[in-house]
């Protein structure tokens, strides 16, 4: 058995990629957002089988999104639930309703948490935290 390093306070936790959607996280390191779009048009926040067209996975080719979406539902998280996070409190998870149709779990920034609303604009960048890049909802844009 393989031990795993103690995380401290400047280790973010790890990220786990499954092969299928690494596409993602590649262009989330190369400082793009993407979608999976079915040959349909639907668009999707992972690779799956199209919920339109009953098209299986293979249908999917990952593009360049917009973005823009807005908040549809969020928490405020007062408590740091990984290390890292312990300086950073509090922090917002929303899931973000995006304009091509799909939904994606990341966090708000650019506001204080308290004036997180349902239904806020924001739009989706790409940060750098401590050397893996990560997708965030600004508020400010």
């Amino acid at each position: 058995m393989t031990s795993r390093p103690t995380p401290t306070l400047e280790t973010p936790p790890a990220r786990i990629v499954d092969r299928a959607n690494r596409p993602f996280w590649d262009a989330i390191d190369a400082g793009r957002f993407v979608l999976a779009r079915c040959r349909c048009g639907a668009h999707y926040a992972r690779l799956q089988a199209c919920l339109s067209c009953q098209a299986g996975a293979h249908a999917m080719r990952w593009v360049s999104a917009a973005g823009d979406g807005n908040v549809r539902s969020f928490v405020i998280f007062d408590k740091a639930y990984h290390p890292y996070f312990d300086g950073l409190l509090p922090y917002v998870v929303a899931i973000v309703t995006l304009v091509e149709g799909p939904e994606i779990l990341t966090n708000v920034i650019d506001v204080e948490p308290a004036a997180v609303r349902i239904g806020m604009p924001v739009r989706i960048v790409i940060a750098e935290r401590r050397g893996q890049n990560i997708h965030q909802a600004s508020a400010r844009y």
